[in-house]
């Protein structure tokens, strides 16, 4: 083999360890959210000045502090959740720093009943379309931006065709 064979393999190869770099920090983030929405472990994944966004039942934070507190709060409501990550989609920047990626979310989720009532929970399902911004820092990936746009939040027992969103 050539010298430029050798580079241009070696190039392939760092852009498929990086994709698959970028779509194991989304899992992690996922395995956090299922373990009690850790969030000390969530916030470790974004850079310092990161940003999570997600409409719906989500909300917008900046920073590790914001983060961290969102997460903190978050099992009152959502009190057990199981993220099912699917369809990704990365693409690695030509400077090997940067990379965006696309992901759909299918979440199960035990969320405090709308009602009103303190006692009640809804068995609910959620989906939601992630558009994310990655940054590579001293060989790290790290979420840059995470954005989520959900799609429906439906009680299990109503389906997504009787009620798309809960009040």
């Amino acid at each position: 083999m050539t010298d430029s064979t050798l580079a241009t393999l070696e190039a392939r190869l760092i852009r498929l360890e990086d994709a698959r770099a970028v779509e194991q920090l989304k899992y992690h983030y996922a395995a956090h959210c299922d373990n009690s929405y850790d969030a000390e472990g969530i916030a470790s994944l974004f850079t310092d000045d990161g940003r999570w966004i997600v409409d719906g039942e989500g909300g917008s934070n900046t920073g590790h502090d914001q983060i961290v507190a969102h997460f903190t709060q978050l099992p009152q409501k959502i009190s057990w959740a199981q993220h099912y990550i699917i369809n990704p989609q990365v693409d690695i920047a030509d400077d090997g720093r940067q990379a965006t990626g696309t992901f759909r979310l299918l979440c199960l989720c035990t969320i405090a009943s709308t009602d009103g009532a303190d006692s009640d929970k809804d068995a609910v399902i959620l989906t939601v379309d992630y558009t994310d911004r990655f940054v590579k820092r001293d060989g790290r990936w790290y979420f840059q931006e995470l954005r989520g746009t959900t799609h429906q939040v439906s009680n299990w027992d109503q389906g997504w065709v009787k009620q798309p969103f809960r009040d």
